[in-house]
């Protein structure tokens, strides 16, 4: 996971637990009437202004954003970790890049059947929803 992201899912949370706090406040209100035996309490509840609702969709989609990142950044880590594993692929001239689950092969093979490997070690693992192959075959 990259730096960028981690800062962004931490800032969404802080942002969303702030909101959250302030949305909806519970005060208790006593009022004493001077020679009155007893005091008069009540509940108000105040609800979140459109401002509040507004921000509130706004974390709400940044964590989302930063959500999918993660995603994005832990099936890359998979894949890397599939294709290291396999013995046929030289994974260290790949790169993996990953886009909403759509993942994208950029690199060299020194065969055409270590390029095709690669891809269907990729397409093996979950969450994968696609591979696109842009491997070179270099010899």
């Amino acid at each position: 996971m990259t730096s960028q992201n981690t800062h962004v899912l931490a800032l969404s949370l802080l942002a969303a637990a702030a909101l959250l706090s302030a949305c909806e406040k519970k005060t208790t209100v006593t009022d004493t009437v001077p020679g009155a035996s007893s005091s008069t309490s009540s509940t108000t509840s105040v609800s979140a202004t459109p401002a509040a609702s507004s921000a509130m969709a706004a974390t709400e989609s940044a964590m989302s954003k930063a959500g999918d990142a993660v995603g994005d950044a832990t099936l890359t880590g998979k894949v890397k970790t599939a294709l290291i594993a396999d013995p046929d692929v030289k994974a260290l001239k790949i790169d993996v890049d990953t886009k909403d689950g759509v993942v994208t092969l950029n690199g060299s093979a020194d065969k055409s059947s270590s390029a095709d490997r690669a891809v269907t070690v990729a397409r093996g693992v979950e969450g994968v929803k696609s591979v696109e192959n842009k491997l070179v075959v270099k010899p």
